[in-house]
């Protein structure tokens, strides 16, 4: 009909016999190498290896396992603290999913989240992240603990679904945490699929009194014309900033650049990763308002928070 219409293409390889011996596995092994292809950025060809199929398997084991976790009570959030620069004194809680399965002990959530996002197992999981780090916020509170605000991971999978705020809602109702007291933490590229209805959803959590912290911040693709009209509270400098920001004159001069920025748009500063004395030194010289990371604790059950929070008290005494 006189249009012109452009095509990409991604293959998926497998041979005989080394990949199998019948067409219907060297079909279903030449698929999974199609999909490895597109997971790559598709638009290319990948020849089918066994690594490809332990992927598969342990996906579907993974898969498996979330599906009766949150019945079997295998999750559990661990806690990191965030310090207050200036007092030394915490001023903050991420919390941190952790999963330990019946048959294969702990998995790492670099392995079992985006499966969870994959298959939408993250929107139950989510919704029980929620309620569980309001309901614990709020015991600390009712204890006479001030730890400032509960920091909340979301995903792009539970903030794009239609009762997120409902669940958001509800877990604030149910533990009778202050809004003001949780924080939505969301990643440079959950920001950048969806641009405007993301911006919509964190303006009405603003409305609630929420506080919304841009994750690893520097690392991702967003513009600086988004974070004049972004929603947010926080920003969090990446780990990768600070690993050599005391061996490293232009790491840290990046780093001084975006606190710089952060305060002239009335924004906070916490950098991820801090581990040692003269990071935390140069940090502090530079008015970052918080830090988190193994320098003062590595993310801990709920059980220990308190013993940590006696102990840095009495430190600081």
């Amino acid at each position: 009909d006189g249009k012109q219409t452009f095509t990409s293409l991604s293959i998926g390889v497998s041979l005989y016999p080394d990949d199998g011996i019948d067409s219907s596995l060297l079909l279903k092994n030449a698929d999974t190498a199609m999909y490895k292809a597109k997971d790559l950025g598709k638009n290319r060809y990948e020849f089918f290896n066994k690594n490809m199929f332990n992927e598969v398997l342990k996906k579907s084991k993974i898969e498996k396992g979330l599906r009766n976790a949150l019945e079997n009570n295998e999750f559990q959030l661990y806690y990191q603290p965030q310090i207050d620069c200036k007092t030394k004194k915490i001023q903050g809680m991420e919390a941190l999913l952790r999963w330990k399965n019946n048959d294969f002990g702990f998995v790492c959530p670099a392995d079992f989240i985006p499966v969870a996002e994959e298959t939408s197992l993250i929107l139950p999981i989510g919704e029980w992240v929620v309620k569980t780090a309001c309901i614990q916020g709020k015991e600390w509170l009712d204890k006479g603990y001030n730890l400032g605000v509960m920091a909340v991971n979301v995903s792009i999978v539970q903030l794009q679904h239609t009762d997120f705020l409902n669940t958001v809602k509800t877990a604030l109702k149910e533990s009778k945490l202050p809004p003001e007291l949780l924080e939505i933490e969301i990643t440079e590229s959950v920001l950048m699929e969806c641009v405007d209805y993301n911006i919509e959803t964190l303006h009405k959590l603003r409305q609630l009194g929420i506080n919304i912290a841009l994750d690893d911040f520097g690392t991702g693709y967003s513009s600086l014309s988004y974070l004049r009209i972004l929603p947010i509270n926080n920003l969090k400098i990446d780990k990768s900033f600070i690993d050599s920001i005391h061996l490293n004159y232009t790491n840290r001069s990046v780093v001084y650049g975006i606190i710089e920025l952060a305060h002239k748009m009335n924004l906070n500063i916490v950098a991820e990763g801090v581990e040692w004395q003269d990071q935390f030194d140069i940090l502090q010289s530079m008015n970052c308002e918080r830090v988190q990371g193994y320098f003062f604790s590595k993310p801990i059950p709920a059980d220990n928070i308190e013993d940590l929070t006696n102990l840095m008290t009495h430190k600081n005494n």
